[in-house]
């Protein structure tokens, strides 16, 4: 509307000015019309909906973890799945030693129990959904290995003793947490598969180097959210192979230290393990739910170790010569007559784990009663044999040997 004001004033010293002038009072009156028209648009069509922004993967695993440290009142550290079915590792134990304070203790080349703050793994305890967990282990350390990582969503180790903390330990508390249905919004299927290979040869011919794992979650709702239902299976077969020299000792011989025997062994394993785990959840409101956890759990650990044992300084009949005797010890030198005796082992430990548990949860944010009941039990048999064989019988009487030696 300026310009259509300004357009006679100008006409009055230019005509080119004029045309100037009509081209800009059109220009204004279209964006006139424009903006007129877009508010009209805005009054006639509805608001649009907010629309909620849902952080996944990654991001979403560090924000549960650092909420989960906010709001405890207790010394905590966390760590949450990126998505069902999927924590940053492989292995529980994996996992847990990648946070402050806690690291894994290995066998066999994985990590399969955990030393809180220093402590050995006796020291700690493990929940499942917050019940105490019996462990395969000799003693109250858990393994890790029975539990597969594809049905945890988050781990919180507690590092300080609460009163609503079953058993908690006395260097700290893991407490392992499924996925819980009715948290979810949608029905939720989830398939993994993965495969793996050892960078070490077979070292024993009737062992693999392959290994494998399946998983299937399946989550869902029903009854308008009231009622949910979360199911998990896994299967995995995962090879190892070690190579293990041990000494006998170093007793003392002339005055300086020397080897008193060797043990060299190639050790193969295979760990099998099924396992299965469901949970029925049901909040028929705010202020009252309930829920039954089971979780199977199905654990092969088979070994096969194959290996020689010399004696020498603790043999019989076995002299030393060419000694090099360096700072106390014996570095190098020959021993003869030596009878090699050749050890063969199979280590194979079986468990089945069952574990379940009904919880009932009434009251609101000032009142709160709570009802929780659970059960767990390990069934665990052991093989161990061990096998020698020679060349021979070492002295017979007279002290006449027979059987090959080395040197």
């Amino acid at each position: 509307m300026e310009a259509m004001r300004d357009g006679p004033r100008a006409a009055l010293g230019s005509g080119h000015a004029l045309k100037g002038a009509g081209l800009l009072a059109k220009v204004s009156a279209g964006a006139l019309t424009l903006a007129l028209a877009s508010a009209a648009m805005a009054q006639q069509a509805p608001a649009a909906a907010d629309e909620d922004i849902v952080v996944t993967g990654y991001r979403a695993s560090l924000a549960n973890a650092i909420a989960e440290k906010k709001s405890s009142d207790m010394i905590v550290e966390s760590i949450s799945a990126e998505d069902i079915g999927k924590l940053p590792d492989t292995s529980i134990a994996e996992s847990i030693s990648r946070l402050p304070g806690l690291a894994a203790q290995r066998e066999g080349g994985r990590a399969r129990n955990l030393s809180i703050r220093g402590l050995a793994p006796d020291f700690s305890t493990t929940l499942l959904n917050g019940r105490e967990q019996v462990t395969t282990n000799d003693n109250r350390g858990v393994d890790f290995d029975q539990f597969p990582s594809e049905m945890i969503s988050q781990v919180n180790v507690y590092k300080t003793p609460s009163a609503n903390l079953i058993g908690a330990g006395l260097s700290g508390t893991v407490d392992l947490r499924t996925a819980r249905p009715l948290d979810k919004d949608k029905r939720t299927i989830a398939l993994g598969a993965r495969a793996e290979l050892l960078d070490a040869s077979r070292l024993n011919p009737d062992s693999s180097k392959w290994g494998y794992r399946f998983s299937g979650t399946y989550i869902d709702q029903f009854a308008d959210n009231r009622i949910g239902i979360a199911l998990n299976a896994t299967h995995m077969s995962s090879p190892s192979q070690t190579e293990r020299f041990e000494a006998w000792g170093y007793p003392t011989v002339n005055g300086a230290s020397v080897i008193g025997g060797t043990k060299s062994h190639a050790i193969s394993g295979d760990l099998e393990r099924t396992s299965l785990t469901g949970t029925l959840e049901w909040r028929p409101s705010e202020a009252i739910s309930s829920s039954v956890d089971i979780f199977w759990s199905r654990f092969k650990d088979h070994q096969t170790r194959r290996g020689i044992e010399l004696p020498l300084a603790w043999g019989n009949g076995v002299p030393l010569t060419n000694a090099v005797v360096e700072d106390g010890a014996i570095i190098s030198g020959t021993f003869s007559n030596v009878k090699a005796v050749v050890r063969n082992d199979i280590k194979n430990r079986d468990a089945d784990l069952f574990s379940a548990g009904w919880n009932v949860s009434a009251g609101n944010d000032v009142l709160r009663a709570t009802f929780d009941v659970s059960y767990a039990q390990v069934d665990r048999k052991d093989l161990d044999i061990e096998s020698y064989s020679g060349t021979g019988r070492g002295y017979l009487e007279g002290s006449t040997s027979r059987g090959a030696t080395d040197t």
